[in-house]
């Protein structure tokens, strides 16, 4: 039955947009993505947290204690710099995050501070036990296969830029 919906999928591609094997590669992306988001998106909300905060407070994790600048973070999270400044503003109204002004004062640096410290270490070992059931279904070379392409395919997309030429 599995290939029979698989199947499906291909076929509605194959009509829509063509048959060529890189419309087939991105649209399953996509659509995988669209599936995935409902199921990260509900956890998240029961947390009091969206996907890009989510992020955000993983990013500052990683960076410790010196914390990042919003540039930076921008960089990271591959969104623009009103994006990360309504993400901080966000989490630093729920106590999540601080602010500090950075020696050249055109730039803040922010720091994960120890709430948004243990919402991550309430909210982690969930969201890692739901992303182990999403991809359940793919055995641990498949997983290792699949991140080695995609990470791949994102650092030439990376290095385009966003100007959105090929």
């Amino acid at each position: 039955m599995a290939g029979k919906h698989a199947e499906d999928d291909l076929a509605y591609v194959k009509t829509g947009a063509g048959a060529e094997l890189d419309t087939v590669l991105v649209f399953n992306l996509l659509r995988t993505r669209g599936y995935l988001r409902p199921f990260i998106a509900d956890y998240l909300r029961h947390q009091n947290l969206t996907s890009s905060q989510l992020n955000t407070l993983l990013v500052l994790q990683t960076a410790g204690p010196d914390g990042l600048l919003m540039s930076e973070i921008g960089q990271r999270l591959v969104v623009t710099k009103s994006n990360v400044t309504g993400l901080v503003d966000r989490l630093e109204r729920q106590g999540l995050v601080c602010r500090s002004e950075h020696s050249d004062r055109r730039a803040t640096v922010v720091r994960l501070a120890d709430a948004g410290r243990e919402l991550l270490q309430r909210t982690a070992p969930g969201h890692a036990e739901l992303l182990s059931e999403l991809t359940a279904c793919l055995a641990v070379e498949e997983k290792q296969t699949l991140i080695r392409l995609l990470t791949k395919l994102r650092r030439e997309l990376r290095l385009r830029g966003r100007s959105g030429q090929p």
